[in-house]
């Protein structure tokens, strides 16, 4: 089985405190969109393996789709095992979500490629052991987030716009950000007003979201990064409508009206990262013909 799963990217995100199991309560507007890596799943007879095309990509237990395979097996007592091939195209360390993406295409590849047909409600359970983002990128679309990430309010497809997505090769942990998230004393947070957001977005699209973007992590970046924060700028100085930090970094987006200005624009940050000119999608999966 082949599954390409979408990259996301944090309309809105607001670090409202620290929980007592290890995670940060939330209040996100997430959204998935059209950069997609690549999941390739075999039977095996035993073994779970997991091999990767990039550089970088924790090998063994310490990768989350390997944890994502264990945790299934183990979960519906199946004795075999698992070959998961990823083929990144999403960055890592990004903020674009890519290792949730993966875990949660691993979780859903298994339960079709094994025909155990586990119920979707019982596999955000399971994503929810692996990572806060895990049970939206089972999901995918666009979502309202509470809680640690397992609190999904589904929200109206956001169907007309472009993103830019600029990722400046600066990795960043998740671990750190929200470690200095914890004791950082940022400026007032922006309250979200999510009936209007709804509204704003039915009738223009990307673009209505513009005066509610908001990511309360940006500022611990852009101290440690000053450099995020420029591309930031620059991005609006160039022309989009809209420009935010994605989850934790490093990547930023900018909010595009039309394809043509998009490529435009992109053409001008060529040199300053891996650059994507995205869409939204309402699914976190596409499933592909093998050979």
């Amino acid at each position: 089985m082949i599954l390409k799963a979408a990259a996301k990217v944090n309309l809105y995100l607001n670090v409202l405190g620290s929980r007592k199991d290890g995670y940060h309560e939330i209040e996100s507007i997430i959204q998935s969109v059209t950069l997609y890596d690549r999941i390739i799943l075999k039977r095996e007879k035993k073994k779970i393996r997991v091999f990767s095309n990039q550089l970088g990509v924790p090998q063994g237990e310490k990768n989350i789709c390997y944890r994502a395979a264990e945790l299934f097996l183990r979960k519906t007592g199946i004795k075999e095992g698992i070959i998961l091939e990823i083929q990144k195209s999403i960055p890592l360390q990004a903020g674009l979500g890519g290792g949730s993406a993966d875990a949660a295409a691993t979780l859903w590849g298994m339960n079709k490629l094994f025909e155990t047909k586990v119920s979707l409600s019982e596999l955000l359970k399971w994503g929810e052991v692996l990572g806060a983002d895990v049970p939206f990128c089972l999901r995918g679309g666009t979502y309202l987030v509470k809680g640690k990430g397992e609190i999904l309010i589904p929200l109206p497809s956001i169907k007309r716009g472009w993103l830019i997505l600029l990722y400046p090769k600066i990795p960043i942990s998740t671990c750190w950000v929200y470690k200095k998230a914890t004791s950082f004393s940022s400026s007032p947070r922006k309250r979200l007003n999510i009936d209007l957001f709804v509204k704003e977005t039915k009738k223009k699209g990307l673009i209505g979201t513009e005066t509610f973007l908001y990511n309360g992590l940006e500022e611990i970046v852009f101290r440690e990064f000053p450099s995020v924060k420029m591309i930031k700028e620059e991005l609006l100085k160039a022309g989009a409508r809209g420009s935010l930090m994605t989850g934790s970094g490093s990547t930023v987006f900018g909010i595009i009206e039309d394809k043509r200005d998009g490529e435009r624009i992109k053409s001008k940050f060529q040199e300053r990262g891996e650059i994507f000119l995205v869409q939204t999608v309402d699914k976190s999966f596409k499933e592909e013909e093998g050979d």
